[in-house]
């Protein structure tokens, strides 16, 4: 019989245990007693049973496969971090033969964790049940751009609060007291980090936090301009905004020149990324710069230690931001 014919059912018959147990040893081999897992890996060997990645589980003990979990908030196909996350997780994997799993999450949990040996979630949006289940059933897990506290999970993280405080300040040396921040979404910590920082600075300058100056934008451009409506309609409009990322930051840099309002001679702008889409042009983007590719290629060496057992878990790793000063800010 031809190895790609062969069915669990097949392994099941030849092992004399049922099917339910070729299943549990495919998915956990320690889940079943010793006797009937060496009755089922025998038949598996001697039928040349191959279900997907199996063989290399039987032949090295892991699949070689790690998978990508990312949350599919709005605009994902078309956000920088993620491309970014994606493109870097993709380039530390190829560096050690590993293939990736990649899983958009979608509000329902359809991850098979069985196909890889373990999994980087790219944040926790929405899926914190989804990292309790994988976490509870041992799965080696590595969290990036999200701290972790209630559970024992490795992450590397940014230092948002820091980033955007150092933004907001970067603007008040420049004399501005109008400060306006386009915050991402609060139920995501970095969005609530980069709006905490940039209070915390506008506090220590003494310069009044105004509700009507903080517009959430869920890291959208269409909420952006939304917002900037809002902001530009203002008795008193802000002389500078602070931008959660710098897809929304280029929301306000065509907002601006489709209203003809000079940048930065009319408002200065912020952005928080550095993605390179925003350095072409007539106007260079200040933004703050956040080690993206370091994150998603630690990411991949964490959790590979993690699996061949050279460090153990949780690991927790902070990464610094850096201003890159350009052409959107000006003095008062």
């Amino acid at each position: 019989m031809a190895s790609d014919k062969i069915t669990i059912k097949d392994v099941a018959k030849k092992a004399s245990v049922s099917i339910a147990t070729v299943s549990r040893f495919l998915n956990n081999p320690t889940s079943i007693k010793e006797d009937k897992r060496k009755r089922v890996k025998k038949a598996i060997e001697e039928l040349n049973y191959k279900p997907f990645s199996f063989a290399r589980r039987l032949a090295g003990g892991n699949l070689n496969i790690y998978g990508l979990i990312i949350p599919g908030y709005e605009d994902v196909f078309y956000s920088f971090y993620a491309i970014e996350i994606i493109r870097g997780i993709g380039v530390a994997l190829d560096k050690y033969d590993i293939d990736l799993h990649l899983h958009i999450f979608t509000g329902k949990d359809k991850f098979n964790a069985s196909l890889v040996d373990g999994v980087i979630f790219a944040d926790v949006i929405n899926n914190e049940a989804q990292l309790r289940r994988l976490f509870e059933i041992k799965k080696p897990i590595v969290v990036i751009n999200k701290k972790i506290d209630d559970l024992d999970v490795s992450y590397i993280a940014i230092n948002n609060f820091k980033g955007a405080y150092e933004a907001t300040e970067f603007l008040i040396r420049h004399n501005h007291k109008r400060i306006a921040h386009l915050a991402g979404a609060l139920n995501v910590q970095c969005g609530l980090e980069r709006l905490e920082g940039y209070k915390a600075a506008l506090t220590r300058n003494k310069i009044e936090i105004k509700n009507e100056y903080i517009k959430i934008t869920n890291f959208s451009r269409r909420i952006a301009k939304e917002k900037l409506e809002e902001l530009f309609s203002l008795k008193e409009p802000p002389t500078a905004i602070f931008c959660c990322s710098d897809d929304v930051a280029s929301e306000v840099l065509v907002y601006c020149e489709e209203k003809n309002i000079k940048i930065p001679e009319d408002i200065s702008v912020v952005g928080f990324d550095d993605n390179p889409n925003c350095i072409y042009g007539d106007i260079l983007l200040t933004t703050v710069r956040q080690p993206l590719t370091k994150m998603a290629s630690l990411g991949v060496e964490t959790l590979r230690d993690i699996i061949k057992n050279k460090i153990s878990p949780p690991v927790k790793i902070i990464l610094d931001t850096e201003l890159a000063v350009r052409d959107t800010v000006t003095f008062l």
